[in-house]
C-alpha cells in the first residue's frame, strides 16, 4: 500500500499530552469526597482506556457499591472542574516526539483524534502545546454514546475525517477512508486490542504502560520520537519527506 496510511488517528490523553497525572488526581480528589479511595496503581492498571463515565462507574462496580445517576453526574461534573483547573495551571506538557512527529506529518496526512476526554479539556491543552491547527477533527467523550474501549469513537473518528477529506483543498477526494487505511496511536491496551478487531493497524506508545503489555498493537514504541516511529514503521517516511 504506497500511500499509506492515509489517516492518523491519535488518542490524546498518555499519547499527546502528559495529562494522565492529571486524571489520576482529579478522579482521587473527587472520588475521596465521595468516601472511595483508589490508588496511583489501581489509575493505571484498570482505568486508563476508559472515558470518565466508563471509569467511575468501574470504581463503582468493583466495590459493590451503587452509583445513582445524579451521583455520576456531580462526580463528572467536579472531576471536569478539577481537571480545568489543573490544565489552567499548565501541569501539563507534550510528551517527548510528539511535536516533531505531528508537525512532520500534518502537511502531508490527514490527522484526527479520539479520546475519552471532554473537549473542553482536549481543545485547552491542544492550545496550551500549540497543536490545535494539525488536527482537523476532534472526537471527545461527549460525542459518543459508548465510549471507549469499545471502537465506535475511532469509527466515528474515521468517517468525519472521510467526510472531510473529499471536500478538502489540501488533502482532497479519494475513496472514503477504511479502517485498514488509517493508523491508530494509543497507550491503553484494552484499547488496543479493541480497535484492532475493528480492523485498524496500531501502534502502541509505553507511556502509561509497559512495552511489554502493548504486545497487541502492530507496532511498539517507547516514545513519539520521528526516528523512533520510523525505525518502526518505515511506511512513514515518505510521509515526513513528501
Amino acid at each position: 500500500m504506497p500511500d499509506w496510511p492515509r489517516a492518523v488517528l491519535f488518542d490524546f490523553d498518555g499519547v499527546i499530552v502528559n495529562s494522565e497525572p492529571l486524571h489520576f488526581y482529579a478522579f482521587h480528589d473527587v472520588l475521596k469526597g465521595a468516601n472511595v479511595e483508589i490508588t496511583e496503581d489501581e489509575y493505571y492498571r484498570e482505568l486508563i482506556g476508559f472515558d470518565d463515565r466508563g471509569a467511575f462507574r468501574h470504581v463503582f462496580d468493583k466495590r459493590g457499591l451503587a452509583l445513582e445517576p445524579g451521583t455520576l453526574l456531580a462526580l463528572m461534573a467536579g472531576k471536569s472542574g478539577v481537571m480545568m483547573r489543573l490544565i489552567h495551571e499548565r501541569r501539563f506538557h507534550a510528551l517527548p516526539g510528539v511535536e516533531e512527529f505531528v508537525r512532520g506529518l500534518w502537511r502531508t496526512t490527514p490527522l484526527a483524534i479520539c479520546s475519552g476526554a471532554l473537549r473542553e479539556e482536549i481543545e485547552a491543552m491542544l492550545e496550551g502545546v500549540a497543536l490545535r491547527d494539525c488536527f482537523s477533527v476532534i472526537v471527545a467523550a461527549e460525542d459518543v454514546a459508548v465510549g471507549k474501549p469499545d471502537p465506535r469513537g475511532y469509527l466515528l473518528t474515521l468517517r468525519l475525517l472521510s467526510e472531510k477529506i473529499t471536500r478538502s483543498a489540501v488533502h482532497p477526494g479519494g475513496a472514503a477512508l477504511r479502517p485498514a487505511d488509517a493508523l491508530v496511536v494509543e497507550d491503553a491496551p484494552k484499547v488496543i486490542r479493541r480497535v484492532r478487531s475493528a480492523g485498524f493497524p496500531t501502534l502502541g506508545v509505553a507511556t502509561s504502560n509497559s512495552i511489554d503489555e502493548l504486545s497487541d498493537a502492530d507496532w511498539k514504541t517507547q516514545t513519539l520520537r520521528p526516528d523512533e516511529v520510523l525505525a518502526q514503521i518505515p511506511q512513514l517516511k515518505s510521509k515526513f519527506l513528501a
